[in-house]
C-alpha cells in the first residue's frame, strides 16, 4: 500500500510494486502515446498535489456560474415611487388692469366640425370627485354633447341621470361632453376666446357683489327697486350654474349655495317664490319672480340631485300650473291672469327644466302655453305679439323659443319666418338713443333671440352671432376697483333700455353672462 503523500510519489511507488510484465506493457504504452501535448499534460497534473487540483476544479466551477449569471439578463422589476401629495399651485388672481387683449381680438376658436343643427344627446352622467369648472376643468372632461330643447319629448322625462359636474345627465354639467371639451364646443358653435373671457369676468362681477345672505341687492346696483331681488337671485344663480358652478364644486361653490340657500327662504307654503302678488310693485313684476327662482330651483335639483331643492322645485311647478296660470292658457303678473309672451317664456323654460330633472310637469300646461302662443302669432311674417297678434322683434323671439321647447323643429315655416324678423333685428349697442322695450339693443331681444336663432341653427345662427359677439364684448365693462363698491364695474354691462333699468346691472350682467354661455351648452337648464 502507498504511503506517499506527493501524487507522483504515490503512483511510483506503486509502480515499483507491480509484477515485471505488467510494468513493461504499460512501458509500451507510455511509448505509444510518445511524447504529445496531451499525454505531458496528464503527467505534469499528476505530479500536483491533490488539494492544488481540488482548488483550480473549484475555481472554474465558480468562473462558469459567474459566466452563467451575467449572461442571462435580469429581470425588470416595477418601479414604485412613494411621495407626499404635491401641493396645488393656486391659481393666478384675476387682475383687470392687466391689459386684456383678448378682448380686443376676438379670434375664434378652431373646431374640427362646425353644426349647423344642435343635436340633443341624453347620457347618464357620472359625478366626478375632482374639480372641474370653466376656469380648471381638464380638457378631456370638460363639456361635450350638442344639445337642442326642441328634440326632447314633452312627455318624459329622457334619461336623466344624477348630476354634479361631469359628464352627461341634466345633473352633472348640462354641457358638452364628447370629449372634445369646452373649447371643442365653443369652436363648433361660433365663440371665441373673448366670449370666454367675457363670461369669467360677469361671474367675478356676480361673485363681489353678492349679499352675505346669499341673494343681490338691486336697488344698490342700479334698478329701480329691491323688490325684484327674488328674480335677479335667481338669475344670477343661473348665469352660475349655466357655466357649470353647483353647490358642491368649482372656486363660485359658496357663491351658488348661498344663493340657493336664500332662495328657498323666499318660498311661500303655496309654493310661490317672492311676492304676495298683490302688493302694487309685484302687480305689475311679481310674475316674473316666481318663475326665474323656479326655473333656478330646478337647475339646482337637476345638477346637484338635492332632495330639499327637488321640493322646493315641485311645489314651484304645482303652483304655476295649479295657481297661476290662465285657463287654457299663458301666464301673466297676477293669478288666472290672461297671459302676455314675456312672463310665459319664462313659465315655459322653468316647466322645461322640471321635466328634465324627472319632476312632474302636468301636459295640459304645455297645451295652454301652446294656444297662448298661437293666440299671439300672425301667421303671415311668422311675428307674435305681447298680449295679442303682433311682429315685436323680442316677443318673436320669446315665441319662437317656446315653440322650440315644445316640440317643434326649426324646419317649421312660423319659425324660418320669426327667423327673419330677428335677422332683421340683430343685436345692436344704443347707448345714446336708450331704446324701449323690445328693441334691437336691450339685454332681453338678445337673451331670447340668442336661444332662438341658436336652436335655428344654420346661416340664421351664424348672421346672429357675427352681430351679437362684438357688441357683447367690446361694451364689457374694464379694468377699475374690485372692490365690490358701486365703482366697481369690471365684468358688468352698463344697463342701456327701459327693461333693463328695471333690473339694473345684475340684470344685464347675468342675462350678458347666460347668453355668452350659448356657446358650450344651450342653457344649464336644459343641455346635459
Amino acid at each position: 500500500m502507498a504511503t506517499s503523500t506527493d501524487l507522483r510519489s504515490a503512483i511510483e511507488e506503486v509502480q515499483s510494486q507491480l509484477p515485471a510484465e505488467q510494468l513493461q506493457a504499460e512501458g509500451e504504452l507510455i511509448q505509444e502515446d510518445g511524447g504529445d501535448w496531451s499525454s505531458r499534460l496528464s503527467r505534469r497534473v499528476g505530479a500536483l498535489p491533490w488539494w492544488v487540483i481540488s482548488a483550480a476544479t473549484h475555481a472554474v466551477l465558480f468562473l462558469l456560474i459567474a459566466l452563467l449569471a451575467t449572461a442571462v439578463a435580469p429581470v425588470k422589476q416595477d418601479e414604485i415611487v412613494i411621495s407626499t401629495d404635491v401641493v396645488k399651485q393656486k391659481p393666478p388672481e384675476y387682475d383687470p388692469n392687466k391689459k386684456r387683449d383678448i378682448f380686443k381680438n376676438v379670434k375664434d376658436i378652431q373646431a374640427d366640425t362646425q353644426v349647423d343643427t344642435p343635436v340633443v344627446v341624453h347620457e347618464k352622467m357620472i359625478e366626478s370627485e375632482t374639480v372641474e369648472t370653466d376656469n380648471n376643468m381638464d380638457k378631456q372632461n370638460a363639456r361635450g354633447n350638442e344639445d337642442a330643447i326642441s328634440d326632447i319629448p314633452l312627455g318624459g322625462t329622457g334619461t336623466v341621470g344624477s348630476i354634479g359636474v361631469g359628464g352627461g345627465g341634466m345633473a352633472g354639467v348640462f354641457g358638452y361632453r364628447d370629449g372634445g371639451g369646452r373649447k371643442k364646443a365653443v369652436g363648433r358653435f361660433g365663440g371665441s376666446q373673448a366670449t370666454e373671457s367675457a363670461v369669467e369676468a360677469a361671474l367675478r362681477w356676480l361673485a363681489r357683489h353678492q349679499e352675505k345672505d346669499g341673494s343681490w341687492a338691486g336697488k344698490k346696483w342700479e334698478a329701480e327697486s329691491n323688490q325684484c331681488d327674488v328674480g335677479l337671485t335667481g338669475l344670477a344663480l343661473l348665469a352660475f350654474l349655466g357655466a357649470g358652478y353647483t353647490e358642491k364644486s368649482g372656486i363660485f361653490a359658496d357663491n351658488v349655495r348661498r344663493a340657493q340657500e336664500w332662495l328657498l327662504t323666499q318660498q311661500r307654503a303655496d309654493g310661490a317664490f317672492g311676492s304676495k302678488f298683490s302688493e302694487p310693485w309685484h302687480g305689475s313684476f311679481g310674475g316674473y319672480l316666481h318663475p326665474i327662482a323656479g326655473l333656478a330651483m330646478a337647475e339646482s335639483y337637476g345638477m346637484g340631485q338635492n332632495p330639499k331643492y327637488s321640493e322646493a322645485a315641485q311645489k314651484a311647478v304645482d303652483y304655476a300650473i295649479k295657481t297661476h296660470q290662465a285657463p287654457y292658457s299663458g301666464w301673466r303678473y297676477t293669478p288666472k291672469q290672461a297671459g302676455d309672451t314675456s312672463v310665459t317664456g319664462w313659465y315655459v323654460m322653468m316647466l322645461k327644466s322640471a321635466k328634465i330633472a324627472g319632476l312632474k310637469v302636468e301636459g295640459s300646461a304645455y297645451q295652454g302655453a301652446m294656444t297662448f302662443i298661437d293666440s299671439c302669432t300672425n301667421p303671415k311674417d311668422g311675428g307674435v305679439g305681447y298680449t295679442g297678434k303682433g311682429s315685436m322683434p323680442c316677443t318673436t323671439g320669446i315665441g319662437m323659443v317656446c315653440r322650440q321647447f315644445m316640440g317643434t323643429p326649426n324646419t317649421d315655416p312660423t319659425l324660418l319666418k320669426g327667423a327673419e324678423i330677428l335677422r332683421k333685428n340683430q343685436p345692436a349697442w344704443d347707448a345714446k338713443n336708450g331704446p324701449g322695450n323690445g328693441g334691437p339693443a336691450t339685454f332681453y331681444h338678445w337673451y331670447y333671440g340668442t336661444l332662438a336663432m341658436f336652436q335655428m341653427g344654420g346661416e340664421n345662427w351664424t348672421k346672429w352671432n357675427e352681430a351679437l359677439k362684438p357688441v357683447l364684448i367690446t361694451n364689457q365693462c374694464k379694468g377699475g376697483p374690485l372692490d365690490g363698491t358701486a365703482a366697481d364695474k369690471d365684468g358688468s354691462w352698463d344697463p342701456l333700455s327701459k327693461t333693463d333699468s328695471v333690473g339694473g346691472r345684475v340684470y344685464t350682467t347675468a342675462l350678458g353672462a347666460l347668453t355668452m354661455e350659448i356657446y358650450y351648452r344651450y342653457l344649464p337648464m336644459y343641455t346635459k
